[in-house]
């Protein structure tokens, strides 16, 4: 039979102090995929605008005349 220092050792068990550190890194995790995930959908209904760029030049159709 194994002791409960070979066990956690061997991963087999997990003290209580770990698995709430995991779940607090769980919980990390989850809330910033959903804060990129809200930041990815604000950013796709969001147009900026560059404004006018020095030495483009813009290519305009001339009205057509027959």
């Amino acid at each position: 039979m194994k002791t409960l220092k070979q066990m956690i050792e061997s991963k087999d068990v997990m003290p209580a102090s770990q698995l709430a550190k995991n779940k607090a890194v769980a919980e990390a995790q989850e809330k910033a995929f959903e804060e990129a995930a809200r930041s990815e959908v604000s950013h796709r209904k969001t147009k900026i605008s560059a404004g006018k760029v020095e030495g483009r030049d813009y290519w305009t159709r001339e009205p057509f005349i027959e």
